[in-house]
């Protein structure tokens, strides 16, 4: 596993990477604070759902949890005004209260409305990153969380830190080719912004990237966080 720390002094969050961590969710969350005796809400979309969901679920209720979950539509039309205060009912009915965490398991889209969502109930709570695309690894950095209006994207919204990020290598194996290519080219223009051996790196490595191969993935993407951490965030960035 590698292991980023985004360095926030009393705000300071992991970036975990690895395969397999899924099943550790439960475990991470009891270590990061989050009393059992507060409900967790795992937000996910109608495409990651079927596949990764019940893991997660699983693991927090083997630690102790009260779990209720919300499932999106996929796409961008649910980073709405309209879906969100669904998620916020889902919120409220399930009894969150100030301890409580909002897990977002999928992509950018499930990352920031679950962010959203986080940041403002309760005028803000726990909020665990779970991505799932390659992509994802540039939004799950810098603590950007909203909403979109009809007028204009990413209008309503925040920065809010997450206490930690999940990144568990089997979830991207599922990935659609055309998915791990543009998520693999905002690993690239992370090099090319800051540590241009890095886009070289990428460029010897190419195929093993394109295969998914999880030593070349995992380096790819402590790089390309932590590079984004560097830039979105004022702080230092330990890697070990």
């Amino acid at each position: 596993m590698r292991s980023i720390t985004v360095d926030l002094g009393e705000r300071s969050y992991p970036i975990l990477i690895g395969s397999g961590l899924l099943e550790t969710i439960g475990a991470r969350c009891q270590d990061a604070g989050y009393p059992l005796r507060s409900p967790l809400l795992v937000v996910s979309d109608s495409e990651v759902a079927p596949r990764y969901l019940d893991v997660v679920e699983a693991s927090l209720r083997g630690q102790g949890y009260t779990v209720v979950s919300h499932v999106i539509p996929s796409g961008e039309a649910s980073k709405s005004l309209a879906v969100y205060e669904e998620v916020i009912t889902t919120a409220i009915r399930a009894g969150l209260d100030r301890s409580s965490a909002v897990l977002a398991l999928g992509g950018g889209v499930v990352g920031d409305l679950a962010g959203y969502v986080a940041a403002t109930y309760m005028r803000g709570i726990g909020f665990v990153q779970i991505p799932t695309t390659i992509l994802a690894h540039d939004s799950s950095v810098g603590g950007k969380v909203a909403v979109n209006h009809p007028l204009a994207k990413n209008m309503i919204g925040a920065f809010y830190q997450p206490s930690m990020v999940l990144y568990d290598l089997d979830t991207l194996r599922t990935l659609p080719p055309r998915e791990v290519s543009s998520g693999l080219a905002e690993v690239v223009k992370h090099g090319l912004i800051l540590d241009k051996d890095f886009a070289y790196w990428c460029r010897e490595h190419a195929s093993d990237l394109l295969a998914l191969d999880a030593e070349a993935l995992g380096y790819a993407l402590e790089r390309g966080c932590a590079i984004k951490a560097r830039v979105s965030v004022p702080t230092n960035v330990r890697m070990a």
